[in-house]
């Protein structure tokens, strides 16, 4: 296949319109992988009116990252040509997509297309690579004779319950650290039949197409079935890929701070720079949320904000925003709130249930708790996109508000918005609703 140099399509919008939408990759270094394409969006940005840079969250291959993006975009498209005020305002958009390796486990066939750029060492690399770097990563701390059987299970096309509870004991003290979140409490090692519960609710491999791929575990984990002698079968079968994934969560996290306080800030600052007056909009789901908070947060800033931030149910901290208050440092993203000419608004919902229930078990180090490192009233690990911004003064939380209701903008530097009415689960995002939210921003 050719490599695409420009935009990576072109979007049709309402009324006949077009917008060029490129697709910008990275390595897990945060090194842009496709330089060319991006020069190009950056001389293409000097022209646009509106500049929307979206985020896909982790556990997102080329196809899902894709799909998400245009299935977000149709919605804006139709919240725009229903609702679209003034009606005479210039509006000349311009569209990018982050691609960031947000799993380390991707097929051959999951990566897409090349975007035209040099050949960097040290980007992906291919699948086997790939596999092996994970399963490698997690075995460093092993002694020889662990990590020998390591192997022999990550090898495996599935597990019986016996042998998953062996793998989680075997990477349990891999997850150890500080049930303080401060850092100054003793190490903790998670429970293995805690960790099998969690990594039995992931979508797994069998269905095919990964339909559900964008977030790290299931919306609907199962009830009331628990792990023991009477319901042993439902663990029966489980993929080591999901188990490697649940496992490689905190490092994705990480990741998702690094791409985003390396390569994708340097585009936003060029993005900004190559106009004095175009209105630059970030949009970010799960952990893309904290793709483009270190994107906008991480060193100085730049020089003019972004117009608005969209944060879709984020997995980060919900005291990423908190205030300073003698004995704790302040939120590690409050520097975003004041490069956002708008306040950042930020979802929230109950029927998230990764978020809800299960992001405390990987967010766990003190880094997490007020997030740090750039890189969640509920637990000290609690999650954004579960119970809405802690600790802050700096917030006002509405219900969500469908068209034509508009979002009154508020004095506040974050606009938390409780959308258990609208968002029913943590890949619920691509919405009339969310697409609705954005556009309030976009009419100012």
């Amino acid at each position: 296949m050719a490599a695409i140099d420009g935009p990576w399509r072109v979007v049709t919008g309402p009324g006949g319109g077009t917008a060029p939408f490129y697709m910008i990759r990275f390595d897990k270094r945060g090194v842009c992988t496709s330089p060319s394409s991006l020069r190009h969006l950056v001389a293409a940005a000097a022209g646009a009116t509106d500049v929307f840079l979206f985020s896909h969250g982790w556990n997102n291959d080329w196809a899902s990252a894709t799909r998400h993006y245009q299935e977000f975009i149709d919605q804006f498209n139709q919240q725009y040509a229903e609702a679209w005020h003034p009606p005479n305002r210039d509006y000349r958009p311009v569209l990018v997509g982050v691609h960031w390796p947000s799993t380390v486990l991707v097929a051959r066939d999951e990566r897409g297309p090349d975007i035209a750029g040099g050949d960097i060492a040290g980007g992906e690399g291919d699948a086997a690579q790939e596999d092996d770097l994970a399963v490698e990563l997690l075995a460093e701390g092993l002694d020889a004779e662990q990590a020998g059987r390591f192997y022999e299970l990550a090898d495996r096309p599935v597990l019986s319950t016996e042998e998953a509870l062996e793998f989680a004991t075997l990477l349990a003290p891999v997850l150890t650290g500080p049930e303080d979140e401060l850092g100054s409490g003793p190490d903790v090692t998670p429970d293995p039949e805690d960790l099998v519960r969690l990594w039995a609710s992931m979508p797994g491999d069998e269905t095919g197409v990964p339909v559900d791929r964008g977030g790290f575990a299931d919306d609907e984990p199962p009830g009331e079935r628990e792990p023991g002698p009477q319901t042993a079968g439902w663990l029966d079968n489980l993929n080591p890929r999901n188990l490697i994934r649940g496992a490689t969560v905190l490092l994705m996290k990480d990741r998702a701070g690094r791409v985003g306080g390396a390569g994708v800030r340097d585009m936003l600052h060029d993005v900004l720079d190559a106009s004095t007056d175009s209105r630059v909009h970030l949009v970010g789901h799960s952990y893309g949320a904290k793709v483009v908070l270190s994107a906008l947060a991480n060193g100085s800033a730049p020089t003019r904000g972004v117009e608005s931030v969209l944060l879709l149910q984020p997995a980060t901290s919900a005291r990423c925003f908190a205030d300073p208050d003698g004995t704790a440092p302040a939120g590690g993203y409050r520097p975003a709130l004041e490069r956002s000419r708008q306040p950042i608004m930020t979802t929230f919902s109950s029927h998230d249930v990764p978020l809800t229930r299960l992001f405390h078990l990987a967010a766990r180090r003190a880094s997490d708790r007020r997030e740090a490192v750039i890189a969640a009233g509920p637990s000290e690990f609690a999650a954004l996109g579960g119970f809405g911004p802690q600790d802050t003064a700096s917030v006002i939380v509405v219900d969500a508000v469908i068209a034509p209701q508009r979002y009154a903008m508020p004095s506040t530097e974050v606009l938390a918005i409780r959308a258990d009415g609208v968002i029913s689960g943590h890949g619920d995002v691509q919405n009339a609703a969310t697409a609705w939210a954005l556009l309030c921003q976009v009419m100012g």
